[in-house]
Formats: structure tokens, C-alpha cells, sequence
């Protein structure tokens, strides 16, 4: 059935109730004749000075506090909201804390997406640089072709942190993001118990009765409300001797659910001490199922001193114990595509792993008289952005108990319709993850995807690309499920995915069969140059003098620019690394390598085509420039340009553009234009990338070889 929005009803309308109570989920109303509820509901309203118990000081706590207390003070009305957070020294309900001293690990890979960002700010937190592990300036999505690399808006800001005090060398409670939320709420008014509840009850007046112990002396809190807010995480960890959040609620609610869960893997490995420019701040989703390892999402989250690795699929489901956990990271780390993300000088060693649950589904009625669950105890966004979906719900929450009341009428009018909007949004995304993985972990499909947004880069601006913005909202979560759903099934986005994607895909693949291509063994990155680049490029290197055709390629080499230099050298030699296709030979006529004067002559089909560069002296010795004599290119230009990018890696820049001849009278015109349609535009798209992805690879395989030594090492 169709939900509508609570607020489409009057308010404490016995009618609209009615027709409300019709629209709900089955679960829902089963779970409410249960609990014998009228059909008229009876509203209680929060009293003044009333009193909130929020279990659970993690991010959904804390935003519940702070909400709650936000609203009140804009009504005007005065609330005590106390918040139990065990991983804080033990404190008695009256004392006067107001700062923690935060210890212990929620188990998370700890990111701050852009919308959670946007949440921040409207509440006034801002991240100081101790709590900031990195800002993710770029998203990397690969898959079993080539990878898709997006820089994130200037207007939408993202960053790693560390939810809790781990890894181990690092006691630093004040660097915790979640220790900082709590200290907002704590600033805002709360008062913190630092503590485990023990048990839950209703008292005689159908208050809930919190139970717990400081100092091994019993108390206990009655409140006029209660937020279970303990998540789900450490319902695997059985060395935390503390009671299940969940068990406490089912208590209270005897037909609560909790959500479904699935295991993770979450390890740290350690950065390098000079981390690689190039790779500083780019967060990675990997899709790498190969063989006998089956791991349906991937993140690799760059932090100061490590990298946050984090794994779902069935390989993870299938580790029990802690050897197989080993056996699975160094399973993962010795993939090549792995070693060639992270940075060259990575140490493989794991200061931290766990096996943290986390929430693919949601929970049955997690509310019910004067209690509520927030966070992964009720719901989250399915893969995504789970602290924002906890801030979310602890929004609708705080908004309800003040505005509409406490009772589980109220509840379901007001609280309810966020949690059924997480649950209808959630079945949109696994559609999106299923495709995500169907493509990704596919080579030709992956191709095509690849292929569709590289294309888009060249041909279209910067604001008008729809296949990248919809690439960035999956990855980023800065869009709704459904709404990147509708953006897919778009006859705009369907017909790039045919005319930029398809079919210049089945070209290609023709192209590499005709030249004799092989991309076995062969790791595969992209080239492409974005249409804003090039024509940067060309200003910068031609005086924005423009032609016919124009190409421009580039790739990121984890080699100095002098090695990167050395082996261009090799460009017209016999003996090369790279750009070696049938029907096509290069070979340098006279001079020598790297030197002006150098030519190199091109011959194509046994000598039918045939043309030849000659390099020219610049000033410039990362900049290698020829000059197109003769042929079907003439007077064009063909320059390498090798730019620094780190202590240790290099930026390789492919430019070639020329003008067609148009033939001197009718059989010239005709004899061009046949060649034009023989030879099109894209074999030169074709030839270099796989040309540049030999370079790259031999520029590498030194460092590889090296790394490749340290997997064995991997210790915990």
C-alpha cells in the first residue's frame, strides 16, 4: 500500500488517524492489534521539565540530545536529557560533567559524507584539524575494465575520521569523532552517566525505568521517555561484557525486531611517512571478485597514518576465526589491482581488524510506549552514510516527542513515516548495488560503463555531465536512492549508454583485434582528459592554436619523470616497451633519441600510409615536442609531457593534432575522404591507451616487485 506523509492529516483527528492507520505496513498494524490499541489514539504529551534517557552515546545518540534540546529551547520549554555512554568513565546522574573521556572503538570505517557535512554545519559542529584524518578530494570507482576517477565538487566537502580511539597507538580521545559529538551534546545541556543500563521496566505509571550501576551501586532512572540508541555493531564481540541495547528495548517492546545484518571486515594498514600526492585524499570503491575471492563492496578511506580498508561479501560471511581473517586481507593485499592503488611505499602490516555487523535491512516496530530505537537499532541506509541516516532519525524523533507526544500513536504518525521513506529508499538501492556489481565485476560491461563516462568527459562541459553526477551520487551519497533510480532510466542517460558507451566499445574491441592488442596481463587505467583539460593544455602548449583533430591522453606513473623520460626515448627503437601494433611500424630514420633533429617515420599497411615526426629543441626537458612532416598530418603537432607530481610519481600527457589534407581537386577530395572513413578517429584513442598502459606498467613493475615482496609479512 501507499504511504503518505503524517503530515497530509490534521493533527489529533480520530478520522485522519483512521484513514492513517489503513495506509500502514502490515507488520505495523499485526504489532498494534497485538498491543490492543485503540483506533482512537490518545495523545501524551511530553510535560515540562520532563525527563529524556538516551542508551547510547554513539553519533545517534548524541544527535538525538542535541536535537531535543535545540527544540525545546526554541519552545521555550525546559528538558533534563541524560545519555548513557559506557565508553566513558563511570559518573553518578548528579554530577556536573560536562566533557568525556572517551576510550574504545564503534567499529566503523569512519567517513563524513557531504550531506552529513551539511548536517554539521546547520548544527553549528565544526570538525577542528585533530578530528579531520583527510579531506576526500577525489572518488575512485574501479572495476574489472578500468576505473572511474571523480574530483568532488568545490562545493561539496567530505572527510575521514576516526570514530573512536583506535588504532592502538593512537589514546588521543579528542581526535574521536564520536567523542566530539558527544561533547555537543554535553555543551548543549546534557548530562552524561557513564555507564552500562542493565535493565529496563515500566514503572506503575507506564514510565520507562532505566537500570544501571557506578561505583558497583545500583541505581535507577525514570524517565518520561527513553532512545535506545546502542546500535548493532558489537552484537558479534563477546569480549565487551555490557547488555544487548536490543534485548533491553525487546524488553520494553515485546515486538521489536531488530534489522537484518550482515558481517563486515574493517582493518587499518599502515601509510607511508610521505604518502604519495597523487593518492592522498582519493577514496576508493572497489569491485574485486576474482576467483576464489568474492567481495561485493570494497572502500579503501585514506586517513593520516593508514588506510581504513573495508570489505563485504561472501568471502567475508565464510571467515569464523581470526587466521581466516589474516588469510582473507592477505588474499586481498595480493592482488596486483590492490598494490597498484595503494601508495608504492605501503607497509602491510595491521594495526586493527574486526568483523563489526552492519544493518542491510530494517527493523519491526522499533518504537512503542514512550521508547523509541534510533540509528542501526531501527534502520540505515543500505552500504551508505549510516551516521547521517542515525542524525536523520534523530531529527524525526525529537521533532515528535516535542510536537506530537510520546505515546506510540504519536510515534506513528510522526516517527514512523522516516523510517518506512529508509525502507521504500533502501529497496531502490539494491537495485542500484546489484547493477553496481552486475557491471562492475564484468569486463565488457565495466567496459562499456567506463567507456560512457570517459566519453561524456571529452565531449560534454563540466555541468551538463548526468552520467558522472549520477556516479558521484552513488558514491558519495549525496542523493536519495530512488531519485539516482529515475536519473538511470533517463532516455538521456540510456542513450549515452548506447551511443557514448556500446558502441564505441564494440569499435574498440574490433580496433584491438585488428592491431593485434592484447590486455591479458596488462593492468588497465584510464587516459582520458577531460574536455576543460585539454583545452587548458592547449593554451598552455600552443598558444590555443587549434585544429582539425586534436587527442589529447594522460596517465599517472608511480615512477620518477627521468624513468617516465627514458623510456620515451625508446619511442622510434625496435626494442620498446609499448606501442607495438600490427600493420604499423615505427622506427627512428636519423638523429638521436630525445634529441632535436630526431626523426621518426610512421609507416602503416606495409608503407601504403605513411608519415614522419621530427622532434624540435624547447626548453623544457619534461616537455618532448615533434613536429608532423608529410602524410595524412601534416604540419601537426606530437608532444609527450612528463609533469612531477610527488616525490616519486609523474604525470605522462599525450597531445597530437593536425588538420586532414582536403585534396587538390575532385580525386584528392575523394581519396581523403575514403581515408578518413578507413582510418577513423578513434584508432588513435585505441592505440594509445593500450600503449600508455605498457608504459605505465613497465615504468611500475620494479616498484611492484618489491612490494609484492612484503605481502608475507602482513602481521598483526
Amino acid at each position: 500500500m501507499v504511504i503518505r506523509e503524517a503530515f497530509a492529516y490534521p493533527e489529533h483527528s480520530a478520522v485522519a488517524f483512521f484513514k492513517y492507520e489503513l495506509e500502514l505496513d502490515e507488520e505495523t498494524l499485526r504489532a498494534k492489534r497485538r498491543m490492543k490499541t485503540s483506533l482512537v489514539p490518545q495523545f501524551e504529551k511530553l510535560p515540562d521539565n520532563a525527563v529524556v534517557a538516551i542508551v547510547g552515546g554513539g553519533p545517534a545518540g548524541s544527535f538525538t540530545a542535541i536535537h531535543l534540546l535545540n527544540r525545546a529551547k526554541q519552545q521555550g520549554r525546559q528538558l533534563e536529557v541524560f545519555i548513557f555512554e559506557r565508553r566513558c568513565h563511570e559518573s553518578a546522574p548528579d554530577s556536573e560533567i560536562r566533557s568525556t573521556n572517551y576510550s574504545g572503538c564503534p567499529k566503523c570505517a569512519g567517513g563524513v559524507s557531504p550531506r552529513l557535512n551539511d548536517a554539521l554545519e546547520a548544527l553549528g559542529i565544526v570538525l577542528p584539524p585533530e578530528v579531520i584524518q583527510a579531506q576526500i578530494n577525489s572518488i575512485t570507482i574501479q572495476g574489472r575494465w578500468k576505473h572511474i576517477r571523480m574530483e568532488a565538487p568545490d562545493t561539496r566537502k567530505m572527510f575521514s575520521v576516526y570514530r573512536g580511539t583506535l588504532p592502538y597507538d593512537r589514546q588521543l580521545q579528542h581526535e574521536a569523532f564520536d567523542a566530539l559529538l558527544l561533547n555537543a551534546a554535553l555543551a548543549k545541556g546534557a548530562k552524561l552517566i557513564g555507564s552500562s543500563v542493565t535493565g529496563a521496566s515500566y514503572d506503575s505509571r507506564q514510565k520507562p525505568v532505566l537500570h544501571y550501576q557506578v561505583d558497583n551501586e545500583e541505581y535507577q532512572l525514570t524517565a518520561d521517555f527513553a532512545v535506545f540508541a546502542g546500535g548493532v555493531k558489537e552484537l558479534t564481540d563477546e569480549k565487551v561484557p555490557h547488555y544487548d541495547c536490543s534485548a533491553l528495548f525487546k524488553h520494553l517492546q515485546p515486538d521489536y525486531q531488530p534489522p537484518p545484518v550482515r558481517k563486515a571486515l574493517i582493518f587499518e594498514l599502515e601509510a607511508p611517512d610521505r604518502p604519495d600526492e597523487a593518492c592522498a585524499g582519493n577514496l576508493h570503491f572497489i569491485a574485486c571478485s576474482y576467483d576464489n575471492l568474492q567481495i561485493d563492496m570494497c572502500s579503501i578511506i585514506p586517513k593520516k597514518n593508514y588506510f581504513t580498508v573495508s570489505l563485504i561479501g561472501k568471502s567475508v560471511d565464510c571467515c569464523h576465526t581470526h587466521k581466516q581473517n589474516l588469510e582473507l586481507v592477505r588474499a586481498f593485499i595480493a592482488l596486483p589491482q590492490i598494490r597498484r592503488t595503494l601508495p608504492p611505499n605501503t607497509q602491510f602490516n595491521i594495526r586493527c581488524l574486526c568483523n563489526p555487523s552492519i544493518v542491510v535491512g530494517s527493523a519491526v516496530m522499533p518504537y512503542g510506549h514512550r521508547i523509541a530505537a534510533v540509528g542501526d537499532m531501527a534502520t540505515s541506509r543500505q552500504y551508505k552514510d549510516g551516521i547521517l541516516s542515525g542524525h536523520d532519525m534523530a531529527r524525526e524523533l525529537a521533532t515528535t516527542i516535542l510536537d506530537r507526544g510520546v505515546d506510540i500513536s504519536s510515534l506513528q504518525l510522526g516517527y514512523g513515516p522516516i523510517l518506512r521513506w529508509f525502507k521504500r529508499d533502501n529497496r531502490y538501492g539494491s537495485i542500484i548495488f546489484f547493477l553496481y556489481r552486475w557491471f562492475f565485476t564484468n569486463s565488457f560491461l565495466s567496459r562499456i560503463i567506463y567507456q560512457t563516462y570517459s566519453t561524456e568527459q571529452k565531449r560534454t562541459i563540466k555541468s551538463r555531465r548526468s552520467f558522472e553526477r549520477i556516479f558521484w551520487a552513488i558514491s558519495s551519497g549525496d542523493e536519495s536512492y530512488r531519485k539516482i533510480v529515475w536519473w538511470g532510466l533517463k532516455p538521456k542517460t540510456l542513450w549515452k549508454l548506447t551511443a557514448y558507451g556500446l558502441l564505441p566499445t564494440l569499435r574498440a574491441g574490433f580496433a584491438e583485434y585488428f592491431f593485434g592488442l592484447k590486455w591479458k596481463g596488462l593492468g588497465r587505467f584510464p587516459v582520458a582528459v577531460p574536455k576543460e583539460a585539454l583545452e587548458a593544455k592547449r593554451r598552455t602548449l600552443l598558444q590555443d592554436q587549434r585544429h582539425e583533430m586534436e587527442y589529447m591522453y594522460s596517465i599517472d606513473i608511480r615512477s620518477p619523470s627521468s624513468t617516465v623520460v627514458s623510456l620515451l626515448g625508446e619511442f622510434g627503437e625496435e626494442q620498446r616497451s609499448f606501442l607495438n601494433p600490427k600493420w604499423v611500424s615505427i622506427r627512428r630514420d636519423s638523429g638521436q633519441p630525445l634529441q632535436s633533429g630526431c626523426v621518426i617515420n610512421y609507416r602503416l599497411f606495409g608503407g601504403l600510409i605513411s608519415f614522419s615526426i621530427e622532434q624540435l629543441n624547447t626548453d623544457n626537458s619534461n616537455l618532448i615536442m615533434y613536429r608532423v612532416c608529410g602524410g595524412f598530418a601534416h604540419n601537426g603537432s606530437f608532444l609527450f609531457e612528463v609533469e612531477p607530481v610527488s616525490n616519486g610519481s609523474c604525470r605522462l600527457t599525450v597531445y597530437l593534432a593536425y588538420d586532414y589534407p582536403h585534396g587538390d581537386n575532385l580525386l584528392g577530395l575523394i581519396f581523403w575522404r575514403t581515408f578518413r572513413l578507413l582510418f577513423p578517429d578513434n584508432i588513435h584513442e585505441v592505440l594509445w591507451n593500450h600503449a600508455l598502459c605498457e608504459l605505465k606498467q613497465h615504468a611500475e613493475s620494479i616498484n611492484l616487485k618489491a612490494e609484492a615482496n612484503l605481502i608475507d609479512a602482513v602481521q598483526l
